[in-house]
């Protein structure tokens, strides 16, 4: 015949479940902990590095320089349209480039 457990029994499996469930989550901030005193400062200003990086760096410009051909191409081959875009993309890229240049003046 089975015994059926006793209260406390059941009380100390319900309070290991619970402290299972919670173990996770305490786990994880304890082991994220580091990496938030690793910061240093704003933490907007590594987003926004990477961001001006991505936009400045030298795969925009590597794919400006494309657009730049493609678009004297399209100027070459073209109707009239093509000059229209080819000084669209002139311009979007002088913008592009040139402001972080403008900003580094602005902001030494």
């Amino acid at each position: 015949m089975k015994q059926l457990p006793s209260f406390r029994t059941a009380y100390l499996r319900r309070w290991a479940a619970r402290l299972r469930r919670a173990a996770l989550p305490a786990f994880i901030l304890l082991m994220t902990a580091p990496v938030y005193a690793q910061t240093s400062g704003d933490p907007w200003e590594n987003a926004v590095n990477v961001l001006k990086t991505a936009f400045t760096g030298t795969i925009a410009q590597g794919l400006s320089l494309v657009a730049i051909v493609v678009g004297g191409l399209m100027f070459a081959y073209g109707e009239g349209q093509s000059k229209k875009t080819l000084a669209g993309i002139v311009f979007g890229v002088g913008m592009a480039i040139g402001a972080v240049n403008f900003m580094a003046w602005l902001f030494p």
